[in-house]
């Protein structure tokens, strides 16, 4: 269905989508479908990046699952299969059934690990190289993905096996046609998807680089796991997933209340003092 809001609300909740998901977290049913039908579905997905897993769901399930299914498969990965977690299986396997068969392959892959462990937090969505790959054509990949990976950069055989890393610094400082497999070296650090987040929580890794890759058990690359997203969950790792970003949008809500009450005090305050100086 095409967009039907205006070019104002739009342009709202383009600029403020956590804003925007804390007002749609607090609709009735009936006015959440209406603006999720009207919003383009990837603007749908951006704003439901910034719910809280439970309204997220709560939302979602408020709508024409083929709706939904398309808003879920544009959404950031962490925060789609946050929403799914929630749902009851039937729900979460009739929205994948709707999926493009390698989006929903994805979803699923996640929805295996544990909400506590390293593998549910990895960024998969990366810039690799193969040993083949020339410094130039690295480079020119590296400028095209316009992603933040750190100052290194995985390199990847065939079978997508971890064999090493390339800094960014060796990339600059070298021959156009030189092959990476010359200026890759071992990665120092590696992770394993299936150990716990808590046991890297202090890893002195952190100190030095901003990204570490993360391997399955037969070393197969599955991302990088960010130090800012292990710094997020420093307090109380990981302990109630869903809890934690509930807490959020309430206190957000409660801090809207909290300034209309304010407001209302002050207000109240004025007119007894202008009715004290009247009398």
């Amino acid at each position: 269905m095409a967009s039907t809001i205006d070019a104002v609300t739009k342009g709202y909740l383009t600029l403020h989508p956590a804003a925007a998901a804390r007002t749609l977290a607090r609709l009735d049913g009936r006015d959440i479908e209406a603006v999720f039908v009207a919003m383009p579905r990837q603007l749908a997905a951006n704003v439901l990046e910034h719910m809280a897993p439970g309204s997220a769901s709560r939302c979602l399930l408020q709508l024409a699952p083929e709706t939904a299914s398309e808003i879920l498969a544009r959404a950031p990965l962490l925060a789609a299969v946050a929403a799914l977690r929630v749902m009851k299986q039937p729900q979460v396997q009739a929205l994948l059934g709707l999926m493009s068969r390698p989006v929903a392959a994805r979803l699923r892959l996640r929805l295996r690990f544990s909400e506590s462990v390293i593998g549910a937090f990895v960024d998969e969505d990366v810039l690799t190289l193969s040993p083949e790959h020339r410094v130039g054509d690295a480079l020119r990949f590296f400028r095209r993905s316009g992603q933040h990976t750190g100052q290194t950069i995985p390199v990847l055989d065939e079978r997508r096996h971890l064999l090493g890393v390339v800094d960014l610094s060796e990339l600059l400082g070298n021959s156009d046609r030189r092959l990476v497999q010359h200026l890759m070296k071992p990665a120092r650090t590696t992770l394993n998807a299936r150990a716990a987040l808590q046991t890297v929580n202090k890893h002195p890794a952190w100190l030095s680089h901003d990204s570490l890759p993360v391997v399955n058990r037969n070393n197969v690359f599955q991302g990088v796991l960010r130090r800012s997203r292990v710094m997020e969950e420093e307090q109380g790792l990981l302990n109630e997933v869903a809890d934690r970003n509930e807490l959020m949008t309430t206190r957000a809500a409660l801090a809207d209340i909290l300034w209309l009450a304010v407001g209302a005090l002050f207000a109240g305050g004025h007119s007894t003092e202008r009715s004290a100086r009247d009398e």
